[in-house]
C-alpha cells in the first residue's frame, strides 16, 4: 500500500500541492471548531502562546484561518499550473 502510494507520487508528483491543500483544509477545519491541537503552544521559533497572549485567541484563529486559507489557494494554483494538461481545451 505504502509503495503503490510512494510509485504514484513519484509518477504524478502535481498531486503533492492537493495534499498541502488538505492538509491547510483540516488546519482551517480545526480553526473553525477551536481544537487545541491547531492552536497549541510551543517553545519552538513559531511560538503562537505569545501572539495569543497579546492578541486574543480568536483574534489569532481569524488570522491564522486568513494565512491557512491563502496557502489552500496557493496549493491549488500550483497544482494546476503544474499540471496544465488537466485544463488544456
Amino acid at each position: 500500500m505504502v509503495e503503490e502510494f510512494t510509485n504514484f507520487m513519484a509518477l504524478n508528483p502535481e498531486y503533492g500541492y492537493l495534499l498541502g491543500a488538505a492538509a491547510f483544509l483540516l488546519i482551517i477545519i480545526g480553526l473553525i471548531l477551536d481544537w487545541d491541537w491547531v492552536l497549541e503552544p510551543g517553545g519552538g521559533y513559531f511560538n503562537i502562546a505569545y501572539y495569543i497572549d497579546v492578541f486574543g485567541r480568536k483574534k489569532v484563529r481569524i488570522v491564522f484561518g486568513f494565512i491557512s486559507f491563502l496557502a489552500v489557494l496557493l496549493f491549488i494554483y500550483g497544482f494546476f499550473t503544474y499540471n496544465p494538461e488537466l485544463y488544456n481545451v
